[in-house]
């Protein structure tokens, strides 16, 4: 994998926290199971690894993460601890709509 390019990271996370605050407003079983700061923290994190998983930059993701770009259902839910369980339909939608950020 590849580095991230300068600020990338941060524009990546960036972008993780807005769609996150948008699928909050929609999505109230999401937005009950990370109403905790802290967990939001770790749905941008995770949310962060899993882009940049996706297009092979900066360090690559753990083996939740690994499940969730490879689309392997049954691994990522077998992986994902209580707060990520709840937010893998979050997670397709950044694989799906977030297009190479540079």
């Amino acid at each position: 994998m590849k580095s991230f390019n300068e600020g990338q990271e941060g524009r990546i996370r960036e972008r993780v926290s807005q769609m996150l605050e948008e699928s909050l407003r929609s999505d109230s079983s999401l937005r009950e199971s990370v109403s905790d700061p802290e967990d939001r923290s770790h749905v941008i994190g995770i949310g962060t690894s899993i882009l940049g998983t996706k297009w092979g930059i900066g360090f690559e993701g753990g083996s939740f993460v690994q499940s969730v770009v490879g689309n392997d259902l049954m691994g990522a839910f077998s992986r994902a601890d209580h707060i990520n369980k709840n937010a893998i339909g979050f997670y397709c939608k950044l694989l799906y709509n977030v297009g190479y950020i540079d």
